[in-house]
């Protein structure tokens, strides 16, 4: 199905590529308590906020998938090539300048901010590949 001419089924299927890659990141790779000491937050804070907010975390992913797809579509980028590169420039770009402007006004560590870019970039890229592969 598509809709102003973009493909619904490889947005949806790039979105979830970018909410596994944060699985895999912040699920499997990262223990709970590492995460917590990174970011600067006691296991009372993070239990008190921690769930509550779970129910928004698809609606970044879907977000990002919706955003390349409509820039993929006016740049008329296709092939994986042209994904990964395009994709990656929009993270540098945007995305990671984002989670550094945290980092720089706030008061977590340097090291989960390295992690979040690396969430994000990996995310863009494989999101990149899937929506400029699957016209």
């Amino acid at each position: 199905m598509r809709i102003s001419g973009m493909n619904l089924l490889a947005i949806l299927v790039a979105a979830i590529a970018i909410y596994l890659v944060g699985f895999v990141i912040y699920g499997m790779l990262i223990a709970p308590e590492s995460w917590m000491a990174m970011s600067g937050i006691t296991k009372e804070q993070a239990d008190a906020v921690g769930m509550t907010r779970m129910p928004y975390s698809p609606i970044m992913p879907i977000m990002t998938a919706i955003g390349l797809a409509i820039l993929f579509k006016w740049g008329n980028v296709s092939g994986i090539g042209n994904g990964i590169k395009w994709a990656a420039v929009v993270a540098f770009a945007s995305a990671i300048p984002a989670i550094w402007y945290g980092w720089v006004y706030g008061v977590g560590g340097s090291t989960i901010s390295l992690i979040d870019s690396a969430h994000l970039l990996v995310g863009h890229i494989l999101a990149g590949a899937i929506l400029a592969s699957w016209k």
